[in-house]
C-alpha cells in the first residue's frame, strides 16, 4: 500500500498519491480542504487517475508526508512542501 509492486500501481500506492498532492501543493501554504478539492479538480475530475483514492486515503497520504518529512503544517494549519521554499 505504501509502495508501488506487483499489484498495487503507482496511482494506488501513498507513494505516487504523494507525487501528486505535491504537484497540487507546489510552493503554497493551502489547507487540507483546499488541496483536496484541488486534487479533484485536477485528477479525479478529469479521470487522470485510474483507481483515484477515497478522502479517507488522500488524509492517510497527507500524514505519511508528515511522517517522511515531505510536508509540514504552520501553526494556523496551512500544509506546505518542506522541500521547497515556500511563498505564503
Amino acid at each position: 500500500m505504501i509502495l508501488p509492486d506487483k499489484y498495487i500501481s503507482n496511482s494506488e500506492s501513498l507513494l505516487g498519491i504523494s507525487s501528486f498532492i505535491l504537484s497540487v501543493l507546489s510552493k503554497k501554504h493551502l489547507p487540507v480542504e483546499t488541496i483536496w478539492k484541488d486534487f479533484q479538480k485536477k485528477y479525479i475530475n478529469t479521470k487522470k487517475l485510474k483507481n483515484p483514492p477515497t478522502y479517507q486515503k488522500f488524509i492517510l497520504t497527507i500524514n505519511f508526508m508528515y511522517i517522511v518529512g515531505m510536508v509540514n503544517y504552520s501553526e494556523n494549519g496551512m500544509v506546505f512542501n518542506e522541500n521547497i521554499k515556500s511563498h505564503n
